[in-house]
């Protein structure tokens, strides 16, 4: 969220807040107000971000969370959260879900709420992995909007993916300073084709390429792409599937069938892809999602308008962090 937008909003929650202010009166309601307020209120909200300390905040977030859970009937789970706004997914992530997901007395499933545009495939594996390994019986997924990239490798390794109508899940292409991994050898094949089209262009090609190219490189980038579809296939293997798809065709589909790296992969595909034992539409699990993803985006605002703060979730819902924009 840009700064200037919440500069534009803030005389909105001003108001808010001294709406709030105006209706509250004396006495044990109002005190029992100010120790658990109802975030599901906006104004309440906004009261809350305006005046509230770090903790509060945090306290009130969490608070609001559980009950979120609780409404949607989610006790049976071990809910986590991997909600984080701005920052890539890496090894700090899988170290925090693991402490997270240990710290359960694995009684119960693990429910896990992905909101992120991706990062690195290893700790994203490593997530995946962890918390299958450490739920009672099935390790979820829920998707309120995107678990791209490595996110959506994260996803492949639950026995359930919980989806709405905005959901997506995306390729798991790696990226290198910002362009696809297969995108070198695409390129490769591009110029080949041109020499082979106008043979006396082919000296300048050679030159050019002999300049710009580290044939490592080429190699390297072949070796991630290739690593990508490992992980997935391992991630995959085990799992009901449709009979006409397998692990290893399922891994390559994913890595390497998609020609652009933000591509909408939405529930309709993941279920031809995964099949519905694995993909789940419009259930509980992803209505609370839902209703998190709308809740901590106006966390987001408040934060930015008053605070120009950023925020993530990073585990359980007391794994709150805030942190100045200028930190990222």
């Amino acid at each position: 969220m840009a700064t200037t937008e919440g500069q534009a909003l803030r005389p909105v929650f001003e108001n808010a807040a001294e709406d709030s202010g105006s209706a509250e009166g004396p006495g044990t309601e109002s005190q029992e107000k100010a120790v658990a307020p109802d975030l599901s209120d906006f104004s309440e909200l906004v009261r809350l971000g305006r005046s509230g300390s770090e903790e509060e905040i945090k306290d009130g977030v969490r608070n609001h969370l559980d009950r979120l859970a609780d409404r949607h009937g989610l006790s049976h789970y071990h809910v986590l959260y991997l909600f984080d706004p701005e920052a890539s997914i890496s090894s700090y992530h899988s170290n925090e879900l693991y402490e997270a997901a240990a710290s359960a007395d694995r009684k119960k499933d693990i429910l896990l709420v992905v909101q992120s545009s991706g990062g690195k495939i290893e700790p994203a594996y490593l997530i995946s992995k962890t918390c299958k390994r450490l739920s009672l019986k099935k390790f979820v997924v829920a998707v309120p909007r995107r678990a791209k990239s490595a996110a959506t490798l994260l996803a492949l390794g639950a026995d359930e993916i919980h989806m709405g109508l905005m959901s997506e899940l995306g390729p798991i292409d790696p990226q290198i300073g910002g362009y696809p991994a297969l995108g070198l050898t695409n390129a490769l094949n591009k110029v080949a084709e041109l020499s082979a089209k106008f043979p006396r262009s082919s000296d300048m090609w050679s030159k050019y390429l002999g300049n710009k190219l580290d044939l490592n490189d080429l190699g390297y980038f072949d070796r991630v792409t290739e690593s990508a579809a490992q992980y997935a296939e391992r991630l995959i293997r085990g799992k009901t599937l449709p009979s006409t798809q397998s692990p290893g065709a399922l891994a390559n589909h994913f890595v390497n069938h998609y020609k652009d790296h933000g591509f909408v992969i939405d529930s309709d595909e993941c279920i031809t892809l995964l099949g519905p034992e694995i993909v789940k539409t419009d259930t509980s699990e992803y209505l609370f999602s839902n209703e998190v993803y709308r809740f901590l985006n106006l966390v987001e605002i408040v934060l930015s308008a008053f605070h120009k703060k950023l925020f993530a979730i990073i585990g359980e819902s007391s794994g709150m962090s805030i942190r100045s924009k200028d930190q990222d």
